[in-house]
């Protein structure tokens, strides 16, 4: 018997979260008071039976986990790249490693490592934490999970995470822009989830290269994305209100803290 996958979206927010702290649009507004626009930093929990995975580490990640029903330590932390929203959440995981004695393996892109190891040089002293993502990607259960480069646009370089399972495939690509024709049809075909960031609703009045994430106008429109059986828009920023915004395509949602999507 097969063991059931889901993927749950621990932080479904932009760099800087719903509400912005210091922001009163209505967007923020809403968020402070009813909550439907309330997001977090990016982290995403697989489970794949019994066993669990964190797909990024944002700041927010001790009060994702902290709120979940049960007591959870993933087995394995994969990190797409190294901006704040994504592995700031690690230190609170390595006090774990460090404090409980346990043990957790972390997984990053080689290009990756020095700024982890700067940020969290504590931790490095004895034996470091991190592992260099192996090319053929690690295995959860029966889940093949792999990393590949992206366009991070204004912002650099980041990787998105590709999962194959058995007569599945779904991608997690949260911060990319202008993914290159020969990237999309190598990692993103015949997919039956998509999570993809779209941090605003139109962008199109910024200049292009100062933007770093694609906006919800352009992920209509990309034809890997519209080829997916399930597509979830996530990775967003005050400027994408879920109340007012107009109807997405049949398979298309908008994402929310604590979405649970199963697989296939």
């Amino acid at each position: 018997m097969t063991a059931p996958v889901t993927l749950t979206l621990l932080g479904t927010g932009d760099s800087k979260g719903v509400p912005r702290f210091w922001c009163a649009c209505a967007v923020c507004t809403e968020a402070r008071q009813t909550g439907i626009n309330r997001r977090r930093r990016t982290a995403t929990l697989l489970r794949v039976g019994p066993q669990t995975a964190l797909l990024d580490a944002g700041p927010d990640t001790h009060a994702a986990l902290a709120g979940l029903d049960r007591p959870l330590v993933p087995d394995m932390v994969l990190l797409s790249h190294a901006h704040n929203d994504h592995v700031l959440g690690l230190g609170d995981l390595l006090d774990y490693v460090r404090y409980a004695g346990g043990t957790l393996p972390v997984y990053a892109p080689a290009s990756v490592i020095p700024a982890l190891r700067e940020r969290f040089g504590y931790a490095f002293r004895v034996r470091s934490p991190v592992q260099v993502w192996p090319e053929e990607g690690v295995m959860l259960g029966g889940v093949q999970i792999r990393a590949f480069a992206v366009p991070h646009g204004a912002n650099g370089q980041s990787h998105a995470f590709r999962l194959d399972g058995r007569g599945w495939a779904a991608a997690v690509v949260t911060d990319a822009i202008d993914v290159p024709d020969e990237v999309a049809a190598r990692w993103l075909v015949n997919l039956d989830l998509l999570v993809l960031g779209t941090s605003f609703a139109d962008e199109s009045g910024q200049p292009h290269a100062s933007r770093s994430v694609y906006d919800v106008r352009e992920g209509l429109a990309l034809p890997w994305a519209r080829s997916a059986r399930r597509v979830v828009l996530s990775h967003l920023s005050h400027g994408v209100d879920v109340r007012g915004t107009a109807l997405l395509p049949v398979g298309w949602r908008y994402a929310h803290d604590g979405l649970c999507l199963p697989l296939p």
